[in-house]
């Protein structure tokens, strides 16, 4: 903050995109090689239906944090220095919920498991990653979701190994 600069500061009380997720799956070497659909049950957080995101009872809304006036940051001045940083009363979202909602708590958003359906593509290896855009954490304050990586081991099969682009016999199988 020296010589009046804000270089590189933002303010986060708008909508801020929601968290990447990673889910780990094992497949078997015949859904590797001949392609699978395969459902997955993914925790996320989601917006809260009763309040619609904004934390607040259903009725009432968020107020302005009278400590910020909105801003999310406060500023202290010790002689020569200022130092800016994050509102600690609103935690530097710049608004308070005074009655929160009953089901989210006031943060607005709710952790719930949802059933997806993954595509596993034909011939994919051990260690690949499946990218889901928008599948992720709902984003805060009305934000984008995050993504979902998937990524996938294959089990070991007791008769096939993969070679490259091929399926063969194990050495010494029966």
């Amino acid at each position: 903050d020296m010589f009046g600069g804000r270089r590189g500061q933002q303010r986060n009380n708008g909508p801020a995109r929601g968290q990447d997720l990673r889910y780990d799956l094992e497949i078997t070497l015949d859904q590797a090689y001949a392609s699978a659909e395969v459902e997955v049950v993914v925790p996320a957080a989601m917006t809260c239906e009763t309040c619609t995101g904004s934390g607040a009872k259903p009725g009432s809304s968020p107020t302005t944090c009278n400590s910020c006036g909105g801003q999310g940051r406060v500023r202290a001045t010790q002689g020569f220095f200022s130092i800016e940083r994050a509102c600690p009363r609103c935690g530097g979202s710049g608004r308070l919920v005074l009655d929160p909602c009953a089901d989210c708590h006031g943060m607005g958003q709710v952790r719930r498991e949802r059933t997806l359906s993954v595509r596993i593509p034909a011939g994919v290896d051990d260690g690949a990653r499946i990218r889901l855009a928008g599948e992720g954490d709902g984003g805060a304050r009305g934000g984008p979701r995050g993504d979902l990586y998937i990524f996938v081991s294959v089990k070991p099969h007791e008769l096939f190994e993969r070679e490259r682009w091929k399926i063969i016999t194990k050495t010494g199988a029966a």
